[in-house]
C-alpha cells in the first residue's frame, strides 16, 4: 500500500489517498485536489496568491502539469533525467522549495501513531480509518492550542 499525502503551506496534512504499490502517483493528484477544491477555490478568491503544487520527481509529467495549470495551480515539479537532455527552464528563485514539509508531516503521524510505521491491517478500510483518526487527532491538537 502507498499513502499519498497532501499538505498545506504550513506542512499540515489536509488530505490523503491510499493506493496499491503498483499505482501511478500522478493519477492520485486529481483525487487529492478534488477533496480540497472548494477550500482551494475560496483561498484563490480571497487572496491574490496563486496556489503552488510542489512534488518530487515521481510526479513528473507534462499531462499533470497541464491539468494543474487548467486548475490555476502552478506546478513546481522537478524533471527526471531520462537520457535526452531537455531544455532547462528557470524557475523563479523567490519560490522556496518546501517538499520536506510532507516528509515532516508523515514522520509526525508515524511518531504519534506507531501503528502507521508498519502496516498490520489486512483490509484497506481499517488502514484508511486509522489514517483518518490520525488526521483528526492532528487537527484537534492543532486547533486546541
Amino acid at each position: 500500500m502507498t499513502t499519498h499525502l497532501l499538505v498545506d503551506a504550513g506542512g499540515n496534512p489536509v488530505a490523503f489517498e491510499v493506493t496499491s504499490a503498483k499505482g501511478d502517483e500522478r493519477q492520485q493528484v486529481e483525487r487529492l485536489l478534488d477533496r480540497v477544491s472548494r477550500q482551494l477555490h475560496i483561498f484563490h478568491k480571497e487572496t491574490e496568491m496563486i496556489p503552488i503544487f510542489e512534488a518530487d520527481k515521481g510526479y513528473d509529467s507534462e499531462a499533470l502539469r497541464d491539468k494543474l495549470l487548467k486548475r490555476k495551480i502552478t506546478p513546481l515539479i522537478p524533471r527526471r533525467n531520462l537520457g535526452k537532455s531537455r531544455v532547462t527552464r528557470k524557475v523563479a528563485s523567490w519560490i522556496e522549495k518546501r517538499r520536506w514539509q510532507v516528509e515532516r508531516a508523515i514522520s509526525w503521524l508515524q511518531r504519534k501513531f506507531r501503528r502507521l510505521v508498519v502496516r498490520w491491517e489486512r483490509r484497506i478500510i481499517y488502514w484508511k480509518g486509522l489514517l483518518n483518526c490520525s488526521l483528526i487527532k492532528f487537527w484537534v491538537d492543532r486547533l486546541a492550542i
